[in-house]
């Protein structure tokens, strides 16, 4: 479970970096069009909203619904996964310079693994957190009866 844990705050500190950064970003630049400074700032939102949501699980504001029984990590590891997948792959084949390319990649690659990480350790807690019967012998565990 600390695992767990310890992922899910790594992956909101990543979160909150590169998408605090990147508002930081959009809004020195003044080339953007007012359009695509607002929609970079609403996918901005959308993933600091979504760790801080995520942030709450561990802290206890989801009331007997512990890591592994809420859809929310879930949710946030897929958005993660096929948000950057899809940007990042545009990044690479659109006309950008080589360093823009080579950092990008580099953000979207750590917020895929980071986020395929904590899908499955979240993943596998439901089975440890499902109240269902565990039968020791298929444990490894000895029971003398």
């Amino acid at each position: 479970m600390s695992n767990v844990i310890r992922l899910l705050w790594l992956a909101v500190a990543w979160t909150a970096v590169v998408w605090v950064g990147r508002i930081r970003n959009v809004i020195s630049d003044d080339d953007l069009a007012p359009g695509a400074r607002t929609w970079q700032l609403v996918v901005a939102l959308i993933f600091l909203v979504l760790a801080a949501l995520m942030a709450t699980v561990p802290l206890g504001l989801w009331h007997r619904r512990p890591l592994g029984s809420t859809r929310l990590v879930a949710a946030f590891c897929l958005w993660t996964i096929v948000f950057w997948t899809v940007r990042g792959i545009g990044m690479l084949f659109d006309d950008y310079e080589i360093g823009f390319k080579l950092v990008h990649t580099v953000l979207s690659l750590g917020s895929i693994v980071l986020a395929s990480c904590l899908y499955r350790a979240d993943r596998g807690l439901v089975g440890d957190q499902s109240g269902d019967p565990v039968d020791l012998a298929d444990a490894g565990v000895s029971v003398d009866r």
